[in-house]
């Protein structure tokens, strides 16, 4: 599935990166990890690789995720697709329904996730091009 692709991901919970990174990895997808919002604008602006798309959790410790969505637009040449994961929000959640409707995210994933789920989640926002 996503032979040759770079993901970022972006969560402040070690456990969430590793999972997420285990699992994209399986189907082939090379995987860069972030802690942090700073971690993962400085390896967007920085990098010389290029990122296919970006999961992003929505509560990081340094900021939120909808603002570095917001960053990542606004500051750097990044036009990767964003899917936004979070165990705060739920999909029908304002926030994220705003976020969604203004296409800064292209997809919401609630914590905790299927596999399949997730996968499908990827496959169809890589497959919108």
């Amino acid at each position: 599935m996503g032979e040759g692709l770079t993901v970022l991901v972006v969560d402040d919970e070690p456990d969430v990166c590793w999972a997420l990174a285990t699992l994209l990895r399986t189907h082939q997808f090379n995987v860069v990890t972030a802690v942090s919002g700073a971690e993962a604008l400085r390896w967007v602006t920085t990098s010389r690789s290029q990122c296919d798309l970006i999961l992003v959790d929505a509560k990081l410790t340094d900021i939120d995720g909808v603002e570095l969505a917001r960053r990542i637009r606004s500051e750097t040449p990044c036009k990767a697709p964003m899917i936004m994961v979070s165990g705060y929000f739920y999909k029908d959640d304002g926030v994220v329904q705003d976020t969604l409707r203004s296409g800064l995210v292209s997809a919401f994933v609630t914590k905790p996730f299927r596999h399949g789920e997730m996968l499908s989640t990827i496959e169809t926002v890589l497959s919108r091009g």
